[in-house]
């Protein structure tokens, strides 16, 4: 479906965005070894409920995070402008909070090599296009897409979900005279169709809303439908396969927990002195790539540094981690551009942040077949880590989840908690589909994942 009648000028389009004269102003204020980090946020936002809309509204908002490092000292804070006055009442506190500190002593600096790369001027900002379907922002698009989607459902389903266009303005500057901004776009749409007690749901998001195909999400949603029998639940061991989806919770979760090079140095990571080893199934390819189109691209950190391509798992063996500039030492001097912002409320080591899964040979009917006698799951409502170190995770399926018999869907199966150890799973991985789906979480900006087929063992119905 195309959203627009024209092409337009992108430039034309940016949103109110940040001015570059404000942010020099800024770090002329805050004097040396000052960094901002700043996310201007524009979104457009539709909900519907019982296939009815129910609240659209647009929201702006600016995020300037400040760092200070001097003397040995850091410090830092936030505001919600970038009027000078309140740049100097921020100063004014942090430096006097930076004089109230006392010095770092050297024995309990970083090490050397850990802090040596000062950051990647030198490299060029990669080139992001921003989507003038998401700039121009038209209402009327969003409604198409409800009305599309809800028209398509039978008439005893509703419908329920969002629509949501994100314009976001990334700046990350600093004393030394680094300078980076790019404009990002995302559309994104979560259809959810509920029908005699059953829901199912689609996600599907894209940074361009004209490459989003809208048309397919009724035949989707209808399919997901399927009129079987609600079974009682299974419980023990069995296959389980895991749906794009619910794949997304898994290997996004994995990352955050376990591929970051602070987690790998302390010895906080189930993989921890295993580079080069195997630590999951063969089948398992990984890489993180914040400037590969298949996922929702950006070039840089909020340290400013260069989003580098990085393999993580090649084959099941660990090749590669994820870095910022204090743990620079682990990736060869070199930070991956994997710094998360001050006062993340997700912590403050490097995570992965656009993972990329390989695809594998077989397709969904394949996989299936392979299942055998086990369930299917198409959506995981959360992972939450519960010991990082052994990788203990609890989380809850959501909407349509099956039980199949010789490999052929057979009923409904009630929704379930499981607990389980991830390193078991990416070790008990013995099928991967042929076909990704584009996904993301809270903590990361994108996670391109195909169905994964999981052994018996790991996943145990309770």
């Amino acid at each position: 479906m195309k959203n627009r009648t024209k092409e337009t000028d992108a430039g034309s389009l940016r949103s109110a965005g940040v001015k570059e004269a404000d942010v020099r102003r800024a770090l002329e204020i805050l004097g040396d070894g000052a960094r901002l980090d700043i996310l201007g946020e524009h979104a457009d936002l539709l909900r519907y409920a019982e296939s009815a809309i129910t609240a659209q509204h647009s929201e702006r908002r600016l995020r300037v995070r400040v760092r200070v490092d001097r003397n040995g000292r850091s410090v830092a804070g936030s505001l919600e402008t970038l009027d000078p006055d309140a740049v100097r009442s921020l100063a004014d506190r942090l430096n006097a909070a930076i004089s109230d500190l006392p010095p770092i002593p050297s024995e309990a600096s970083p090490d050397a090599a850990d802090t040596a790369h000062g950051g990647d001027h030198e490299v060029a900002t990669p080139v992001i296009p921003a989507a003038p379907s998401v700039l121009e922002s038209d209402p009327a698009v969003r409604h198409r897409w409800f009305t599309t989607v809800r028209d398509g459902l039978d008439s005893s389903a509703t419908l329920g979900g969002a629509i949501r266009y994100d314009v976001l303005d990334r700046v990350v500057a600093d004393a030394t005279g680094l300078f980076r901004a790019e404009t990002l776009t995302k559309a994104s749409i979560q259809a959810i169709a509920k029908q005699d007690g059953r829901s199912v749901s689609v996600r599907l998001m894209h940074r361009d809303a004209d490459q989003l195909p809208i048309e397919e999400i009724p035949d989707r949603l209808r399919a997901a439908l399927r009129p079987l029998p609600t079974i009682d639940a299974r419980h023990g061991t069995c296959r389980v396969l895991l749906k794009p989806q619910a794949a997304n919770a898994l290997i996004a979760t994995y990352g955050y927990a376990v591929l970051g090079a602070n987690a790998y140095a302390t010895g906080r990571s189930v993989v921890s002195g295993r580079l080069g080893e195997k630590v999951a199934s063969d089948l398992v390819s990984l890489v993180d790539d914040g400037c590969d189109p298949d996922g929702l691209p950006s070039g840089f950190d909020a340290e400013g540094n260069v989003r580098r391509r990085t393999p993580l798992l090649d084959k099941g063996v660990l090749v590669g981690l994820v870095s910022d500039r204090r743990r620079a030492g682990v990736t060869g001097g070199v930070p991956t551009g994997h710094a998360v912002p001050d006062g993340w409320r997700f912590g403050g080591d490097p995570v992965p942040s656009h993972l990329l899964l390989d695809a594998g040979t077989s397709s969904e009917d394949e996989l299936l077949a392979e299942t055998g006698s086990g369930l299917v799951v198409n959506r995981l409502d959360y992972l939450r880590v519960l010991h990082p170190k052994e990788t203990l995770v609890t989380g809850t399926t959501r909407d349509a989840t099956y039980w199949a018999e010789d490999g052929e869907l057979v009923g409904w199966h009630p929704q379930l908690r499981f607990t389980f150890r991830m390193d078991d799973v990416m070790n008990a991985i013995i099928g991967i589909g042929s076909t990704r789906e584009r996904c993301d979480q809270t903590f990361m900006e994108s996670v391109v994942v195909p169905s994964l087929l999981v052994e018996a063992g790991p996943l145990v119905l309770p």
